[in-house]
Parts: C-alpha cells; sequence; structure tokens
C-alpha cells in the first residue's frame, strides 16, 4: 500500500496543494503569535524563512534564473549561486511577510497535475477592498522532498523570468558570471 501511494504522489492533485496549505497556516499561527507579543519580529522572519525554505526547488530555480549562464559557470559558481539566491528569496519573502496586513491566501483544494511530476497551483491574495490577486505556483516533485515550488506568477508577472533578466543584466553590468554571483541580492536583483 505504501509503495502504492508514493507511486502516486507525483500526480496526485491534491498532495500537489498541501505543503503549499501547512505553510499559509503555519505563517497564520505565527503572525497572530507576533500580534499577540509571543513572537519579536525578528522571531517572525526566522520562523517564516524556515517554513519557506523547503518549499523551493533551490537547484531548479537558480539554474533556471542564471540562463544561459548556468553552462558557463563552475560547479562551484552554481552552488555558490544556489545558495545566495536562496538566502535573499527566503530572506525577501519573509521580510516582506512581516509586514503583512491581513490578507488571505486561498487556494484550491487541488492543483492541476500537467503531467507526472509537474503541477500548477491557481491561488488568489484577497485583502479588504481591493481586487483579489492571482497567484499561480508552479511545482516540481523531487523524490523524497514532495512537491516543491519552481516559479511564482503574481497577477502574470513571472517572478523566475524577471530574475533570469536581473541576472543577465548583472553579469553584463559585473563583467562576468561570478562577479554577479557575488553581488547577486534580492536587492541588487530588483533595483536593476
Amino acid at each position: 500500500l505504501v509503495l502504492s501511494i508514493n507511486v502516486f504522489a507525483d500526480s496526485d492533485p491534491k498532495a500537489v496543494v498541501e505543503p503549499l496549505k501547512i505553510a499559509r497556516d503555519t505563517f497564520y499561527q505565527d503572525v497572530s503569535k507576533f500580534q499577540e507579543g509571543k513572537l519579536t519580529e525578528e522571531e517572525l522572519v526566522v520562523r517564516i524563512s524556515e517554513q519557506f525554505a523547503p518549499l523551493i526547488n533551490d537547484r531548479t530555480v537558480a539554474l533556471r534564473v542564471m540562463g544561459r549562464f548556468a553552462r558557463q559557470a563552475t560547479e562551484a559558481e552554481r552552488d555558490r549561486f544556489t545558495d545566495r539566491l536562496e538566502s535573499s528569496l527566503v530572506d525577501a519573502y519573509a521580510r516582506g511577510l512581516a509586514a503583512y496586513g491581513g490578507e488571505q491566501l486561498v487556494l484550491p483544494e487541488e492543483g492541476v497535475i500537467l503531467k507526472p511530476g509537474r503541477a500548477m497551483v491557481e491561488a488568489r491574495l484577497i485583502s479588504s477592498g481591493r481586487e483579489a490577486l492571482p497567484i499561480q505556483f508552479a511545482l516540481g516533485y523531487k523524490e523524497g522532498k514532495g512537491w516543491l515550488v519552481e516559479n511564482v506568477v503574481i497577477a502574470g508577472i513571472n517572478l523566475g523570468l524577471t530574475l533570469r533578466n536581473q541576472f543577465a543584466d548583472l553579469v553584463k553590468s559585473t563583467g562576468s558570471v561570478s562577479s554577479a554571483i557575488e553581488a547577486w541580492s534580492f536587492q541588487s536583483a530588483s533595483s536593476n
């Protein structure tokens, strides 16, 4: 029975959404603790980071952000960029969420299986007095880790593509892949 469950895990539309629901619900609990004074802002940021980091397929995301420059980079440079990208994304995400203003992330009961191991989750971010913001999560299934986020599209803005373009600009402005990796931070990417 366990074997049959694992065989279909990469095709289960309900399993796709589960890690997102767990992260969302844990976030709401942590925000409540923060608002009650049981967590400092820094503790909230750390807790959000700890919850968010395991949801990302960091290697896949990093190679996609590097784009054509991934082939030019050494294995050590790809590893270094994977670490820097994950750290900068998690930090930016956590600090953004620390400024949470009561928005609600509405997730469907099931994701859409595009093919075994690939899925999409169509979500909405609802906030009072504003139109709902559509969010698409692209996920991939990784053996032993389950469903992981590989890209996010927010209101039609493809975060992965945006970061890839910014990495290419950083390579151009710094003169090399290695220098771009050293200069990378979410803030440097956002300002290009």
